[in-house]
């Protein structure tokens, strides 16, 4: 998909800042990024449930560096040739985790009334169904990158636009329908991606 191509870009650009200088600043160990990303994100449902603006400001910010964080221990690892067995269970499990935190951000200030929690209970099973039709296919030698509407970069880029939206709008409906859209988007991927996994191994 187009932010696929994106993605490898990005990584492109940060692999350039890392030579010039980033990496002397970073740790060696792509598991203390991994680590950090989760730390990063934990504390944000307490600053959304506080419901002032500098807290969905300092969420929003936290959000941004947990992103960068996962991004950057990719590139740490390959940069010093640390990747490893762990780092990737740690890297795809930690995401999980992340993912559900920022979900739970745009619940809290949403209406919280049974649409609401439907989409997030919706939205989360979508995204573990996502992640995991792709980890279950590629262990049977199926490929699933760029299959499916949204992946996990799509997946976070949407959720920071939808709290940006709500952080300069203060509108509550903005984070309900954001939840609506992502549990829409996140299940038709891994409805897209069971599909290509039957279609696949049917006709091996």
């Amino acid at each position: 998909m187009v932010l696929g191509r994106l993605k490898d870009k990005v990584e492109r650009i940060g692999r350039r800042i890392l030579e010039r200088g980033l990496v002397r600043v970073m740790p060696r160990n792509p598991n203390a990024l991994t680590i950090s990303s989760l730390i990063m994100a934990l504390p944000t449902p307490y600053l959304m449930w506080l419901h002032h603006y500098w807290a969905y400001v300092l969420t929003f910010t936290l959000l941004i560096i947990a992103s960068a964080f996962d991004m950057l221990d990719g590139l740490i690892a390959r940069y010093w040739g640390r990747a490893s067995r762990l780092g990737a269970f740690l890297d795809s499990t930690l995401d999980r985790y992340v993912d559900f935190i920022a979900l739970i951000d745009l619940w809290i200030v949403s209406d919280m009334n049974l649409l609401g929690i439907a989409s997030l209970l919706l939205a989360i099973l979508g995204s573990l169904m996502t992640s995991y039709t792709r980890a279950r296919a590629e262990a049977l030698g199926v490929r699933m990158i760029g299959v499916g509407l949204l992946e996990r970069e799509e997946r976070l880029i949407l959720i920071l636009l939808i709290l940006l939206i709500f952080i300069v709008t203060g509108i509550d409906a903005v984070a309900l329908y954001g939840l609506l859209l992502l549990a829409l988007l996140t299940n038709a991927t891994a409805i897209e991606r069971i599909i290509t996994v039957v279609r696949s191994l049917g006709s091996s």
